[in-house]
Formats: C-alpha cells, sequence, structure tokens
C-alpha cells in the first residue's frame, strides 16, 4: 500500500508531534477517508482523537502498530522534499529515492491498544459552556505562568461576559497565582464554580500550533474537550477536571 502525504510538514508537526506529546506509542488507522489515532496519557487524564482527513485509495482498514513516534518523527524530517509517498506493509514502512531510503519497522498486531473509548458518543454528550480561546491567549497564560512556581493547576471560570484562566492550587495555603482573560464571550452556561485542569494538560495543546481553539465544557461530568482544526487535520483532546 503507498501512503501519499502532500506536505510531510504539515503531517508531522499538526499530526503526529501532537500524538507524541500524548504517548510515545500509538495504532495509526488508515482508511479510505485517511489517517486517524485514538490514544491516552499513562493515567489516562487526557485522551486525544487525531484525525488526518484525505481521501486514499485503501480498500480496507490497515492498522499500523507505531512502536516509537519520535524515530518516526525523526526518519521521515530526513526526507528532503514535502510531497511524498511511504510504502506500507504488514510490519513496516519504507521510502526509497535517488536521495534517501529507510525501513521502519512496526509492531505485531496486538502488542499496542488504543483506548476503550466511544468517540462518536463523547461527541454526543450534552455540554453546559462553549467558547472559542485564541492560540495567542494559551501561550500568554503559558507565559505568564513562570511567575508561579510549582503550580500545575489552571482553573477555568466566568465572569460578566468572559472566559477566565487562573493558574492556582486552591488546596494550597500562600500560594502565587496569576489570573487571565482568554476569551471575550461565551455560549451557554456560565462556569460559577471554577473548573480545575493540570497545567500540563495546556502546555500539550501548545504543541498543535492554530489559530484558535474551540472548548466545550460539561460541569456535571467535570469533562472538557479542546478541539484543534488545521486545513485536513483535527486534534480532539478529551480532558477530565482535577480535584479543587
Amino acid at each position: 500500500m503507498t501512503l501519499n502525504l502532500p506536505s510531510k510538514e504539515e503531517f508531522i508537526n499538526r499530526f503526529l508531534k501532537p500524538v507524541n506529546n500524548i504517548n510515545n506509542s500509538c495504532i495509526l488507522s488508515i482508511s479510505n477517508s485517511g489517517v486517524e489515532s485514538i490514544l491516552s496519557t499513562e493515567d489516562h487524564a487526557v485522551i486525544l482523537h487525531a484525525v488526518y482527513n484525505k481521501k486514499l485509495d485503501v480498500n480496507e482498514l490497515v492498522e499500523l502498530n507505531i512502536p516509537d513516534v519520535t524515530r518516526l518523527v525523526k526518519i521521515l524530517d530526513c526526507i528532503p522534499t514535502d510531497n511524498i509517498n511511504l510504502e506500507i506493509d504488514s510490519n513496516n514502512i519504507r521510502y526509497k529515492s535517488p536521495d534517501i531510503k529507510f525501513k521502519y519497522h512496526l509492531l505485531e498486531p496486538g502488542i499496542l491498544s488504543a483506548p476503550a473509548i466511544n468517540v462518536s458518543k463523547i461527541s454526543q454528550i450534552e455540554y453546559d459552556t462553549h467558547f472559542t480561546m485564541s492560540y495567542s491567549s494559551l501561550l500568554s497564560l503559558i507565559k505568564s505562568a513562570s511567575f508561579t512556581l510549582n503550580i500545575n493547576k489552571v482553573y477555568i471560570s466566568c465572569k460578566d461576559d468572559a472566559v477566565y484562566a487562573e493558574v492556582d492550587d486552591k488546596q494550597a495555603h500562600n500560594v502565587d497565582s496569576i489570573k487571565l482573560k482568554i476569551c471575550n464571550a461565551f455560549k451557554g452556561l456560565p462556569i460559577s464554580e471554577p473548573l480545575p485542569v493540570s497545567f500540563e494538560t495546556i502546555r500539550t495543546l501548545a504543541t498543535s500550533r492554530c489559530n484558535e481553539i474551540d472548548v466545550s465544557v460539561n460541569t456535571k461530568l467535570n469533562v472538557m474537550t479542546f478541539i484543534i482544526n488545521n486545513n485536513d487535520i483535527e486534534t480532539t483532546y478529551i480532558i477530565s477536571g482535577l480535584a479543587k
């Protein structure tokens, strides 16, 4: 089977690298509608559904068990051209040109497993609050957190018509904190009780460069989804909130 990537750089930066930031091994599912992967962090606090929407000449579903995403990114980076064709067999990925030739071996089926999650059911959850934050707001939040020390919580809340993020730990005493407006408007119910999420999760979102991030919140289930659309690539982060 041949997998054509019109933009190797886009596939690496907007698909593989976000995947790699969640877990260094994954299953890539290839079908006639594109490439997708569902994976989670080791503690299952963050689930990522990454989709590369591209029509492919594939007759049946093919699953690639990637043992080391970091190594795959490094070897793809060695290819000098951006539009590439990868040859895929049952146990390896190959590339050959006048400039470079490589073979990257895959794991046998059954060694890796995807999270037992139904993505369609997640999309059917009724969320209370929706808002869109800019990528620059996300970077500002991360930059401002350097003011605080050893704080790994971000509290999301609403006030008046805006959405705020506060780097703090409300279970600790005498800790520095900082609060920033991340969005000027929201739809649905206000988040009156601040919802804590891991600051490492916020850092992970920043690896997916984009213009904006669509956020949905279900306060009763303590679940948030962050959706990033980049042309043909969509990454959806499903995040469980922390204890206060």
